[in-house]
């Protein structure tokens, strides 16, 4: 039996098409190698999942040609707020810390001036207690009160063991 080229290229092309058990076969093996390298030897007993041939594209929008863009709320928020916190720490800030450090020095003004005054009321007093304890004015003030100088005056030698008895009104020696 001698067969030409063509026959025998054509024979062997039908049995590259693998039969439908083949196909099978085949489908089972790749699902069982899936599922041992995914889970381990353990986990070959398990049903492989069946995997959908295509999956479907979403269809593109539509392109739209934009003359110019729009600014986002967001973008344009934020740059407020750093312009805002810019304005606050540029400006405000000295105010307030000038505004502080006059009230600070009119309050040591205020203390210095009080703090005068007090010197000179004390220096004032110290005058005051100078010319009232004079030994002229305590002598004279002693006079109006009917106090009056001694006339005579004793010494009690305290070599002389002469005490007065408890009660006595007189001083020993006398």
């Amino acid at each position: 039996m001698a067969t030409s080229q063509a026959e025998w290229m054509s024979v062997f092309a039908e049995s590259l098409e693998p039969s439908a058990a083949a196909k099978r076969s085949q489908a089972r093996l790749a699902a069982r190698a899936r599922t041992v390298r995914y889970y381990g030897k353990e986990a070959t007993a398990r049903i492989p999942q069946v995997e959908p041939e295509a999956e479907y594209a979403l269809p593109l929008p539509e392109l739209k040609i934009v003359a110019h863009r729009r600014p986002r709320l967001g973008v344009v928020m934020l740059i407020v707020a750093a312009l805002v916190l810019l304005l606050a720490t540029g400006v405000v800030c000295p105010v307030l810390i000038g505004t502080a450090t006059t009230g600070v020095e009119s309050a040591m003004g205020r203390l210095e001036s009080k703090q005068e005054e007090l010197s000179a009321l004390a220096s004032e007093l110290s005058a005051q207690v100078a010319a009232l304890s004079a030994p002229d004015r305590i002598a004279e003030q002693a006079a109006e009160m009917g106090l009056l100088p001694a006339t005579t005056v004793q010494y009690l030698d305290a070599a002389q063991d002469v005490a007065g008895t408890e009660g006595d009104t007189t001083a020993p020696g006398r």
